[in-house]
């Protein structure tokens, strides 16, 4: 009934007369290249008062909705590119496109007073936030996974599972491509990538149907930095990390354009230890099991990237790009548990010690082709083919010691090794054609993934130094997914309104197949299903000061590898994880109501309802084991309310706030005696101040907060935050730029929770990983920053033509 109500409402807005009241307009640097995300601030000529602010797009273009009739001027700065002015001219209402504004070096040459406006930390817009971390102090030195846990409304839990609002199945994407793995590869991908390589982090709650309908909670993009400026320039630097062990890393990267091509390339590394503890308390059949364990990752990691771009003329851009990361190094835990009686929980009856080190390499590559075609009559055609390859090849030894109290009697031992190769192949491709249709913008698209994962685990039992292979627990797990999807998409604006209606289709046939060594055991399962998601929006410029937005999207969140393949990942001996096979897809339902204040101010109120949700479950088994794993367990209702502003409070202090709270429900029932009815408030609250001190100096204080919350359905967790600062200095022309910051200073970072769910078992949690730090960043950028007069384009739009929108 919901396609069919919107199929209807896009017939009807394609057939309405329409009415614009819009301001729109294109930014140029003076190089002749697009002004990509440049500030551009519209002002009242009567009394100068700020009327509307913006930022441009990738392609350098501007709007300004429901601007009353009037006289007005504008002005526009992009950071490191200069600014630009459009003297004061008439608006009588409609539809009207202002001259082309080239941004200047020399600011005499403007002939009007400039404001300036910095690119704010935390952009909140009505499709998305965006967290800038080029112009973060107290970014410099961390890593993908640090910079989230500051991102509004992000949390991250003690298995580095990423929820945003509340909601648990969050799609990830790099430059716009999918990252498909599971929580634990996804979290040692995002180790490995530095803030230095690191644009910005997009979060899309509510995301229209030209993106992929996979995720409850949105999609968020990390942009890696580029590099636009004509002729040869590049950045080199370094940095120096002190927590329990120092680490450090450095970074180079080269780029040469002119007027047809663009070649580009980058390099880093990082090496050290990081370590991390963790306490858990359980009782369980009778009996108190109190662990301690101490974990050390050694993280050497390289990382590249290469690729160019050619301008075969003024509508046609093709390009290729080869990035890939490699990362080597063991890990460690060292476990020890003391097991006691809960009769006499003060008489330690026994120990046990376990350690277990894995040996552990990962390598990821990715290949993009990409052509664009762009005219002058609004017609845009992209295409990318992305072939990309992952592979994990890991072993681990583990020792499980049983022991007296005294540590002088070993009671018993088992000594467990495994073998754990994963390869992932992927292939995309993906095509998106755009046009102007009756005053309005037509989007349709096509899509193919075919991922396939091949995962191993062999486990063997050691006995008197002999490695014997267990039948009943080693396995091959291959599991292929194939997915065709098509969207239609169409928005238009009519007068102080705007509208959006999409409708997008995935069939998606996918199969997982299990072989054992254990006769009879080998699994089969599949299936193929057509899915259909609705989105739309619905946009009202009620004033200058106040715009209001409704968005619906429907979503699909799909197992992913991992989680289906049943093989065990130990701890110890007493407690481990394994997948589910049986896991099906999760749908959610999305509506969301923003109001938008003095083009700052943002208000967002938002609803999901999650049909058949899956998450994490922890369950006893064997009388005194644990273990965690996934399950189809409930529907789930989600509340949420988002409140974020700039705060400018003087000329040189800059601040940020945002406060987001949600009220999560559910219903679950995991099996027979074990259900769960729980409704639970909680919020995240992140605040930034930065200061601008003379002389090229800033100064910088951070900070984040999340409240108590249920982690899926496993642990209530306790509150945790963390306070950063920061100074900067910029020297040698504003070319070279060094940072101190310091990480977590009242090293209040750490995580608690507890576990009263689970029948026959209580358990307590905490644990504490290198929040504390002290970072030192230095980079210095070298090469070609301006460009000569003869050097520039004659013409806007073969200007805007020759770029592509990446």
């Amino acid at each position: 009934m919901k396609t069919i109500f919107l199929a209807v409402l896009s017939m009807v807005m394609l057939s309405t007369p329409v009415f614009s009241q819009t301001i729109r307009g294109h930014i140029q640097q003076a190089d002749g290249l697009a002004a990509e995300f440049a500030t551009v601030l519209l002002y009242s000529a009567a009394d100068t008062t700020l009327v509307k602010g913006g930022i441009t797009d990738m392609d350098g273009l501007y709007e300004f909705g429901g601007v009353a009739a009037g006289r007005y001027f504008i002005n526009t700065e992009l950071v490191g590119a200069g600014k630009g002015v459009l003297p004061v001219f008439e608006y009588q209402g409609g539809d009207k496109t202002l001259d082309q504004i080239v941004l200047s070096e020399n600011t005499t040459e403007l002939g009007l007073v400039t404001v300036v406006a910095r690119r704010p930390i935390v952009e909140v817009r009505a499709d998305k936030t965006i967290l800038n971390v080029e112009d973060n102090i107290n970014s410099g030195g961390q890593n993908a996974l640090e910079l989230l846990r500051k991102a509004p409304g992000v949390m991250i839990d003690n298995n580095d599972n990423i929820s945003l609002r509340g909601k648990n199945a969050v799609r990830f994407q790099i430059d716009g491509r999918d990252v498909p793995m599971d929580s634990k590869d996804l979290a040692g991908l995002l180790k490995t990538m530095r803030a230095e390589d690191i644009a910005a982090i997009e979060m899309i709650t509510n995301p229209s149907a030209k993106y992929d309908a996979s995720g409850n909670a949105g999609i968020i993009n990390i942009r890696t930095r580029k590099n636009r400026a004509l002729g040869t320039n590049g950045t080199v630097g370094g940095e120096a990390t002190f927590g329990k062990t120092p680490k450090g890393g450095g970074n180079v990267s080269l780029n040469h354009r002119n007027t047809w091509v663009n070649a580009f390339g980058s390099y880093g590394n990082n090496f050290g230890h990081w370590h991390n503890d963790i306490h858990l308390y359980r009782e369980q059949a009778g009996r108190i099991f109190d662990q301690h364990s101490d974990m050390d990752d050694t993280n050497n990691s390289h990382r590249y990237k290469v690729g160019s771009d050619f301008f075969l003329n003024s509508k046609n851009t093709v390009g290729f790009v080869v990035d890939g990361r490699y990362n080597e190094g063991p890990w460690r835990n060292d476990a020890h548990t003391d097991i006691y009686s809960l009769d006499t929980p003060g008489q330690l009856d026994s120990i046990l010690v376990a350690s277990n080190q894995v040996p552990q390499r990962r390598n990821n590559m990715n290949i993009n082709l990409n052509y664009r075609f762009a005219d002058t009559l609004g017609h845009e055609f992209t295409m990318d083919m992305n072939r990309g390859n992952y592979t994990y090849r890991a072993n681990s030894y583990q020792p499980n010691t049983y022991m007296d109290p005294q540590e002088q009697i070993v009671l018993s031992e088992k000594i467990y090794r495994n073998v754990t190769p994963t390869d992932i192949d992927m292939w995309i491709i993906k095509a998106d054609y755009e046009q102007r249709l009756f005053k309005g913008k037509l989007g349709i698209g096509y899509k193919f993934t075919n991922v396939k994962t091949d995962n191993t685990f062999d486990f063997y039992n050691v006995i008197n130094g002999e490695s014997i292979v267990d039948v009943d627990r080693s396995n091959q797990f291959v599991y292929d997914e194939r997915v065709n999807a098509g969207y239609v998409n169409y928005n238009i604006q009519m007068q102080k309104w705007g509208f959006q209606a999409g409708l997008r289709a995935e069939y998606t046939d996918w199969s997982g197949d299990l072989m054992t060594l254990k006769p009879g055991g080998d699994e089969r399962n599949g299936a193929t299903y057509l899915s259909w998601f609705p989105s739309a929006a619905l946009n009202y410029n009620m004033s200058d000061k106040n715009q209001f937005s409704l968005t619906y999207s429907r979503r699909i969140d799909r197992p992913n590898y991992r989680h289906l393949n049943p093989f065990e990942d130990r701890l110890d001996e007493l407690a481990y994880k394994k997948g589910n096979p049986f896991l099906r897809p999760q749908f959610t339902n999305s509506l969301e109501l923003t109001h938008t204040f003095m083009g700052m101010l943002n208000t967002t109120l938002g609803y999901s309802h999650t049909n058949d949700m899956f998450t994490e479950v922890i369950d006893t088994t064997e009388t005194n084991r644990t273990f965690l794993t996934n399950d189809n367990i409930a529907d789930q209702n989600n509340f949420s309310l988002s409140i974020g502003a700039p705060v400018p409070i003087t000329k040189w202090w800059q601040s940020y706030w945002n406060i987001t709270g949600y009220i999560t429900s559910f219903d679950a029932k995991f099996r027979e005696g074990y259900e769960i009815h729980e409704s639970f408030k909680a919020m995240n609250l992140y605040s930034e101040h930065t200061f601008r001190l003379p002389h090229g100096w800033s100064f910088q204080v951070s900070g984040w907060f999340n409240s108590p919350a249920i982690w899926g359905a496993v642990f209530r967790s306790k509150a945790q935050g963390a306070m950063d600062i920061g100074i900067k200095k910029q020297f040698l022309k504003d070319q070279a730029t060094a940072s101190l910051s310091f990480g977590d200073v009242l090293g209040t970072a750490g995580w608690a929770s507890v576990n009263d769910f689970t029948p026959g078992l209580y358990m307590e949690g905490s644990g504490h990983w290198e929040s504390r730090t002290v970072r030192f960043n230095l980079n210095y950028r070298f090469g070609n920053k301006n460009v000569k007069g003869a050097q520039r384009r004659k013409t806007g739009v073969e200007d805007i033509n020759s770029r592509i929108g990446k």
